[in-house]
């Protein structure tokens, strides 16, 4: 049996943190049974070996150009990124759900004050984590993502009754999207949340008037709900605690499910 393991949790809780303590870890201690790609890595994989307009050596260096930088390049690899986009459009026309499943997912993000170019971004990276995410079939036991499509929806912009996607929207996001069979839920202090989101480049989140409430106000509870509903397993970490604490903790609880 293969599992897919979601880590979920607030802006700044520490999921991204201790996604790349935990990858670190597994490369240097050889653990053969955890996968630790992203869906990104899986389609671009897919698509370095399918034939294409682009020859395979332009190719292999706009996908270091993806890892470094963005998917998007009107200049340098503005002909890769065309073929790239085709190859896309064409892979997900396979999926019978989709369309609704990213008109659900833009009517979240117009929930959110970004620019028109980091929501573009944000559509992009969730067309490429669908196809990613139907491409598994991997030897590795344990294959663990830092953004799965529960996490695509955690962070509830609005943080107060949020008629542009409500309740009943996500949970028919929830039922289309790929599933994780275990969640990692980053159980983290509002208040060192709130700290470490400060100092991000890419803009402060959270409501300044809602600071003072409890973080329930934060997420969209429907994700947890939806996991316990469907039998999924939520491993809970506290993000306040040291890495090696919650590192050790996650082995202990998929130890359990290895044999």
């Amino acid at each position: 049996m293969k599992l897919k393991i979601e880590i979920s949790g607030l802006t700044g809780s520490g999921k991204t943190y201790f996604f790349n303590c935990l990858k670190k870890k597994v490369k240097k201690d050889k653990i053969n049974y955890i996968n630790m790609r992203s869906y990104k890595d899986l389609l671009l994989e897919q698509y370095l070996k399918k034939k294409t307009k682009v020859n395979l050596l332009n190719k292999v260096i706009y996908k270091l150009y993806i890892k470094k930088v963005n998917v998007k390049s009107n200049f340098l690899f503005k002909k890769e990124y065309k073929d790239l986009n085709a190859f896309i459009t064409q892979n997900l026309k396979r999926y019978k759900n989709y369309l609704k499943v990213l008109s659900l997912y833009k009517n979240y993000i117009n929930t959110a004050n970004y620019t028109n170019e980091r929501k573009s971004r944000m559509i992009k990276n969730f067309q490429i984590d669908f196809i990613g995410a139907k491409l598994i079939d991997s030897n590795f036991k344990f294959n663990i993502y830092d953004e799965g499509f529960f996490q695509k929806i955690f962070f509830n912009f609005e943080c107060m009754t949020n008629l542009k996607f409500n309740l009943k929207k996500q949970m028919t996001y929830l039922k289309f999207v790929p599933r994780p069979d275990l969640v990692v839920l980053m159980n983290t202090n509002i208040a060192t949340c709130l700290i470490r989101a400060k100092s991000r480049v890419d803009g402060f989140l959270y409501n300044h008037k809602l600071i003072n409430n409890t973080k329930s106000k934060y997420f969209n509870k429907s994700v947890i709900d939806f996991a316990k509903k469907n039998n999924i397993p939520i491993i809970t970490l506290n993000g306040n605690k040291l890495i090696k604490d919650n590192i050790k903790v996650f082995f202990e609880k998929i130890e359990k499910l290895k044999n």
